[in-house]
């Protein structure tokens, strides 16, 4: 009898995917493949995510667009100008850069972007409200990815220790692109969002904790 790939599958596989890449970033021996590969899960992840996204339309991806490509913006300019999160460079472990900005942090801010809105649509119903909600995932999300990525050269930054000017710029960008796009486009639940989302901070929790 063929396995039905159900969200419930596809979290438990990307829970092993991301367990392996606990136990890979913990020896040694296996820490620089997992730095190589760290572009290839994202991706996999963003994939595996939007196979169980329920209703396509060319509403949907021109959100899908707009989102990668406004997150990749900022990024292009907080790189540039520290004026967003503060001082920092992206290293070489993301792949391909345009402008000093990995390509593949439209990817990563697409996801984050849906999956903590539609956690926050699980709690709230009022667009501002879910948009608050969602950007304070962004961000607890994000200060735990901290760590992790400035030990395995994702991105440096200039000062010592995060800025907190990195936090709030990421609460209010994810605040206002949040918001613009729960008033744009209505969508139904995925039932991969909060599994990704758990299984992301769960991951990077580990290996904070693991000092990995």
């Amino acid at each position: 009898m063929a396995v039905k790939f159900s969200p419930l599958n596809a979290g438990w596989i990307l829970a092993i995917v991301y367990l392996v890449g606990v136990a890979g970033f913990v020896l040694p021996q296996t820490s620089g493949l997992m730095q190589q590969l760290i572009w290839v899960n994202l991706l996999f992840t963003l994939l595996v995510l939007l196979v169980f996204h329920k209703k396509w339309s060319r509403e949907f991806v021109l959100a899908m667009i707009i989102i990668g490509i406004s997150g990749f913006l900022l990024e292009v300019v907080g790189v540039k100008t520290g004026l967003i999160f503060g001082y920092y460079q992206y290293g070489t472990v993301l792949g391909y850069a345009l402008w000093d900005t990995p390509i593949m942090m439209m990817a990563t801010w697409f996801t984050t972007v849906y999956i903590t809105r539609q956690i926050a649509e699980m709690m709230a119903k009022d667009a501002f409200l879910v948009a608050v909600l969602a950007s304070a995932m962004m961000v607890l999300l994000d200060y735990f990815i901290e760590p992790f990525a400035i030990r395995h050269g994702m991105w440096a930054w200039n000062s010592v220790d995060v800025p907190l000017h990195n936090y709030i710029g990421w609460f209010v960008a994810g605040l206002i692109l949040q918001y613009i796009f729960i008033r744009s486009i209505k969508m139904p639940t995925n039932k991969l969002s909060l599994p990704v989302y758990l299984i992301q901070l769960a991951f990077f929790i580990s290996l904070y904790l693991l000092g990995k």
